[in-house]
């Protein structure tokens, strides 16, 4: 199971009625820790445990604090100190250095689940959710609005999974898929062609279509795409597509590459009849770091290393080296 908290919940909620659940949220660090403030994860008392808020360390211990939790019905905050000899956290062994205070809440149907279904539905409908957890004393509540009052509210935002849309069905689009699959992201892939882009060959897309250019604009996925790569190995089809999404972007668009040394991409371009600044993003070309390798493994892990660093707001010059 991935560790987006979309999946999280998501999974989660077909099992919240099965024993006693906890919410664990990590609401403050100082110096190292392996998750920072905002991560949460769920377990119940049948041994459950859905999410991490450590490497592993900690949560043996967290479930020692749940019990009192799960008897009191009231919620309680936990603080690990990885540099004080005499805290549990030393004595587990981490030795991360650093400080994590979590915050722990029991789940139950009196308190609505602490609203989790509904961040559920939010976040499946491709929005972001902004989540104020109740830090005073033993009171257990969550409110889905942003709280001004650090001092009794912890306030943090979740967004969806981030959405990758794929332009070309063929076989090295299959390890694009899987590994985007794999760090959680939604991926949809398209490709006009019969016997291209099919269900039984992507068993980790979230959709397979089969549109062509034109109708791309009328569908939610291609919409909701924070990243798109363009992989038909036929200029034409690329072509199509780029002047599609030149024409009508995502909202969210914030990578684009096309698979392909830069002098196939000119041609692309060409016959799109525009220039890579009628486009709404940065056009990455050729797509991905040079890490070396030639199989589709690699070259799609070159790819999508990118993509995230630009998802993520991070510096290219400092992730990798193009092609």
């Amino acid at each position: 199971m991935n560790h987006h908290i979309f999946y999280l919940l998501q999974h989660w909620l077909a099992h919240k009625d099965e024993g006693q659940w906890l919410l664990a949220t990590v609401i403050k660090t100082r110096g190292s820790a392996y998750r920072k403030a905002g991560a949460m994860m769920l377990f119940s008392d049948s041994g459950n445990q859905f999410g991490v808020v450590s490497g592993g360390c900690l949560e043996s211990d967290l479930f020692h604090h749940a019990r009192k939790c799960w008897l009191s019905g009231q919620s309680r905050t936990v603080t690990y100190d990885m540099q004080e000899e005499g805290d549990v956290a030393w004595r587990l062994g981490i030795g991360c250095g650093g400080e994590v205070t979590l915050l722990l809440q029991p789940l139950t149907a009196d308190n609505n689940y602490l609203q989790l279904p509904d961040v559920v539905s939010e976040l499946q409908s491709h929005r972001s959710v902004v989540l104020s957890h109740c830090i005073c004393g033993a009171a257990n509540q969550i409110k889905l609005s942003a709280s001004n009052d650090a001092k009794h509210w912890f306030t943090h935002r979740l967004t969806p999974p981030q959405s990758l849309f794929i332009g070309g069905g063929g076989v090295d689009a299959v390890p694009v898929a899987d590994i985007a699959a794999r760090l959680g992201w939604q991926v949809t892939v398209n490709d006009e062609r019969a016997r291209y882009a099919r269900s039984a060959d992507f068993h980790a897309a979230y959709r397979c279509h089969s549109l062509t250019s034109d109708q791309l604009p009328d569908n939610t996925q291609y919409h909701q795409a924070g990243a798109i790569i363009i992989m038909h190995h036929q200029v034409g089809l690329d072509a199509k597509m780029l002047a599609t999404i030149a024409q009508c972007p995502p909202k969210g668009l914030r990578y684009l590459a096309v698979l392909g040394p830069g002098h196939r991409t000119q041609r692309v371009l060409d016959e799109a009849g525009i220039q890579p600044a009628d486009l709404p993003v940065a056009l990455h070309s050729p797509a991905g770091f040079n890490i070396g390798g030639e199989l589709p493994e690699s070259i799609a892990l070159s790819m999508l290393a990118q993509a995230h660093a630009v998802l993520h707001q991070k510096p290219l010059e400092q992730a990798g080296e193009p092609w």
